[in-house]
């Protein structure tokens, strides 16, 4: 199976809200919850510091920051190759060759092919 990775990037929009609230948080940890509750502020804004900065990041580089890994079907896999079963891939091949964008060597191998694949 092929592996595919996608990149998630959220909008400009979010990325702006995540930045305004991540200052806030970072105003709120320096001048409430490190005074008032030492460690557990300073945790606070170290972690508002992050939050801020992932979303700076999305918000002015090209690229996103979260990723999926996806798997496609097909090939070594067993099953049928784009994920079309038997009767339809031997019923597009047999619109190729119709159409004549095959020809009949052509036709007659991938038929072949298709056939001497596991049902």
């Amino acid at each position: 199976m092929r592996r595919r990775s996608y990149r998630y990037r959220p909008n400009k929009v979010q990325s702006v809200v995540g930045i305004a609230a991540g200052g806030l948080f970072i105003l709120l940890g320096i001048f409430v919850a490190i005074p008032t509750f030492g460690l557990f502020g300073m945790i606070w804004t170290l972690f508002a510091v992050g939050i801020t900065a992932s979303n700076a990041y999305a918000a002015f580089s090209g690229r996103g920051y979260g990723s999926w890994e996806m798997e496609e079907s097909g090939g070594d896999s067993g099953e049928p190759a784009g994920g079309l079963d038997f009767e339809e891939r031997l019923q597009k091949l047999q619109r190729l060759y119709d159409q004549r964008l095959i020809t009949r060597e052509e036709y007659d191998q991938k038929r072949a092919e298709i056939l001497a694949e596991k049902w």
